[in-house]
């Protein structure tokens, strides 16, 4: 299987099948429940400024523009960005000129380069697990943060690294538990392929915002039931066992 030096590589290479590959009912509960507990923070999108970073396919930006937001888009891996822009004129029935969208080809820690980020933001998006994939940790956040507004919100998946270990345990080496422990980062991937990615734990996420000036006000695993409304009451109380966490930050 082929090993790719960075997530950017990965998915510029799978971009053409990505959006098949998210279409099973983990991934279904998963897009839903974040619907839902973003339309709970949020009674309206209107006119609010929205930074999707890491965004793929397009598929949350196209959300949040179809409900009246303005978007800027962030996307390391060029195809992925060429497959949201021809999803998004489709969807959206017009010209690119004319869709409050700016589309930008870069990784989030390069983002202060590409963006005046004084420019603040009312709702940040890390809905591709970014922080798990990002190659600088530190840099990735100083940008969030300069980003956005006072009160603004972040919506986010990572991957549980207790759901790493949990793996490594049972279906991998001595060798891959060392590696997980020392360097909290495992190959994940496809058949198309693997990248190393990072984990975090759950009281890591709320550390680490709060160390750049917000505060988690909601942790939840992701898909975590068989159902929407069972993932929804009860994520809360599986973020020690499921594959990927959900948190929502809010800038104090």
């Amino acid at each position: 299987m082929r090993s790719f030096r960075s997530s950017s590589d990965y998915y510029n290479s799978i971009a053409n099948a990505y959006d098949n590959m998210y279409e099973d009912i983990y991934w279904t509960i998963a897009k839903q429940q974040i619907k839902v507990t973003i339309e709970k923070h949020i009674f309206s999108m209107s006119g609010l400024s929205v930074i999707d970073i890491g965004g793929g396919t397009g598929y949350w930006s196209l959300w949040t523009l179809k409900k009246g937001a303005k978007v800027v888009f962030v996307e390391p891996a060029q195809r992925m960005i060429e497959q949201a822009k021809e999803k998004i004129r489709k969807e959206m029935g017009m010209d690119l000129r004319e869709v409050p969208i700016e589309f930008i080809n870069c990784p989030a820690e390069d983002l202060d380069f590409h963006l005046h980020l004084e420019e603040k933001f009312d709702v940040i998006l890390l809905l591709g697990d970014v922080l798990s994939y990002v190659d600088n940790l530190g840099k990735t956040m100083e940008n969030i943060s300069r980003a956005t507004k006072k009160g603004a919100l972040v919506f986010g998946t990572v991957d549980n690294y207790l759901s790493y270990l949990k793996d490594v345990v049972i279906y991998g080496s001595w060798e891959d538990y060392s590696y997980l422990v020392n360097h909290r980062k495992l190959p994940i991937g496809s058949e198309y392929g693997t990248f190393e990615a990072g984990a975090f734990e759950p009281a890591e996420i709320e550390n680490i915002f709060e160390d750049y000036g917000f505060k988690v006000i909601e942790l939840s695993a992701l898909s975590s039931m068989p159902s929407l409304e069972s993932s929804i009451k009860y994520g809360k109380y599986f973020i020690f066992e499921s594959e990927h966490l959900f948190f929502v930050a809010k800038k104090v």
